[in-house]
């Protein structure tokens, strides 16, 4: 299989950012990590194009600091109700997860699913605790933290037997939503266990989404999403950047697998324009056993070095790389009183690299979509299309090939045996039409397409249900007694393969969430 790697000219951007002190008026202390509700994401977003919310959309988790800045700064105009009650969800959802712990527990039948943002990717059922955040400062440092645990059924849709604890273990725990932030100078130096959200779509992120475990690891981001005060940075409007290093939790799935490689991140997130957003992504795999590893090769692999590297018809390069970007434009304030706050948005991932000196990335796989927002923000409606193939931009004309996939890290683009990009797997091509009614928290989502390898897990050893696909999926969130409980129901089917265990050609779906505020 081809290999997928890439070196962005785009880092060195970053890093140069990053080197710049971009303080904005006053400080934003340390903060835990904030990925919010896809109700108070949806807000945020209707916020940003509607009432110019200094917010990017696309970029989550940012510091919960970062977000009630943004929203502190946004003054409604008088007698805007509707943007009032929207930044008054947002603002009460922060505070719950900032100043109150909580328990939550997911019972799920034992089926597959197509997950998207906000999702939760275990094919079973699951229970998790988080504690409320802890802040201390002192002057200019401030620190930050919160605990938290996790325990859930076997993540790998597509394994039957089991054994031991960890990765290969039937049942599993991880600290997910823990957190230590040490804020100083205007960013947050953190440890965490936590999921990104890399990208514009509401059912797909090519690089970074919500259908893998939580990667446990240490970075550092920006601790505001405000403009920068520096000449040279103001052109950026709002904007964040995120670089983390976290080791990957992958079970077995196929002999000498370099298991336990780890896996670095980085997205640089801008707003130049309050009608535009911009966003540079990169995902990279090294290390691991039986591969290069250390501290040399991971400043090779950070810095794109020795990609592609053949010595003696076996690769010894230094890491397998994803790059690409991503942008969301909205419709003209014109359109309206037609077709509400609308944006169309699109992502392109590459597999490889090309050029000389600073090499651009290339092979896209890619995603497309449009949406908008009616009845004063409480719906929205998206249609959005991904394609897991490189080379498969509209005016490419190469030969498309599956993409997440390559010779010597065989257990895939993966985290804990899923993908850890979209969810459709590698070199698929679905459709989903989405519809949110905010106020009463519901969601319904309609899926078309096909799926090449598999759906949401990945074993090559196994002929993995696949093939045509067509799904639907419903969840509402109910509160009762101070308890929140989400029903979701949710059918996929597919056409070839054969049924393993949690992952078979008919997948009913049924679920029932219960959290509670401590």
């Amino acid at each position: 299989m081809r290999r997928w790697i890439v070196l962005p000219c785009w880092v060195a951007l970053s890093l140069g950012a990053g080197g710049v002190q971009a303080q904005s008026t006053a400080a934003t202390g340390a903060s835990v990590p904030y990925t919010p509700s896809w109700t108070a994401r949806h807000y945020l977003q209707w916020l940003g194009d509607h009432a110019a919310l200094p917010l990017t959309g696309s970029h989550w988790p940012l510091p919960a600091a970062a977000v009630r800045q943004a929203l502190d700064r946004m003054a409604p105009a008088a007698g805007d109700a509707q943007v009032q009650a929207a930044r008054d969800f947002v603002l009460q959802e922060l505070d719950m997860a900032q100043n109150q712990g909580r328990a939550q527990l997911h019972l799920r039948s034992e089926s597959e699913g197509l997950n998207g943002y906000g999702d939760n990717y275990t094919p079973g059922s699951s229970a998790q605790l988080s504690s409320a955040e802890l802040r201390r400062s002192w002057g200019d440092v401030s620190v930050a933290g919160r605990l938290g645990v996790r325990v859930e059924a076997s993540p790998n849709s597509l394994q039957s037997q089991f054994s031991g604890v960890g990765t290969e273990g039937e049942f599993q725990a991880r600290p997910d939503g823990s957190a230590a932030v040490l804020g100083f100078g205007g960013w947050n130096v953190q440890a965490f266990s936590h999921r990104q959200w890399w990208g514009p779509g509401w059912q797909s992120s090519l690089v970074s989404g919500h259908n893998n475990p939580s990667w446990t690891g240490a970075g550092i981001q920006r601790a505001s999403v405000a403009p920068s005060d520096s000449a040279w940075l103001r052109w950026m409007g709002p904007w964040n950047l995120d670089v983390f290093v976290a080791k990957a939790q992958d079970p077995r799935v196929v002999e000498q697998q370099p298991q336990g490689f780890l896996f670095s991140g980085m997205r640089l997130t801008l707003k130049p324009q309050p009608w535009l957003e911009v966003g540079l992504s990169r995902g990279l795999q090294t290390g691991g056993a039986g591969r290069p590893s250390g501290v040399k090769n991971f400043a090779k692999s950070f810095l794109g070095q020795e990609v592609n590297k053949l010595d003696e018809d076996t690769f010894s390069d230094s890491s397998g790389q994803i790059a690409g970007y991503d942008v969301r434009a909205r419709c003209p304030r014109t359109w309206a009183g037609l077709l509400g706050s609308c944006a169309a948005y699109t992502q392109w991932m590459g597999e490889d690299a090309a050029g000389k000196g600073v090499p651009l990335p290339f092979k896209f796989m890619s995603l497309w979509g449009v949406e908008s927002t009616y009845g004063q923000g409480q719906y929205r409606v998206f249609a959005e299309w991904a394609n897991t193939n490189a080379y498969s931009l509209p005016w490419d004309t190469k030969e498309r090939f599956p993409g997440y996939v390559n010779g010597v890290y065989r257990q895939g683009y993966t985290q804990g045996g899923r993908w850890a990009g979209s969810a459709q797997g590698s070199g698929s091509e679905v459709l989903t039409v989405g519809w949110m009614d905010a106020a009463h928290q519901r969601v319904v989502k309609l899926h078309a397409g096909k799926v090449h390898t598999s759906l949401g897990a990945y074993d090559p050893r196994v002929s993995a249900p696949r093939g045509d696909l067509w799904g639907v999926s419903a969840s509402q969130v109910l509160t009762w007694m101070g308890m929140r409980l989400t029903p979701e129901l949710a059918y996929t089917e597919l056409s070839d393969g054969q049924d393993q265990r949690a992952n078979k050609r008919k997948n009913l779906r049924v679920g029932l969430v219960l959290a509670v505020p401590l």
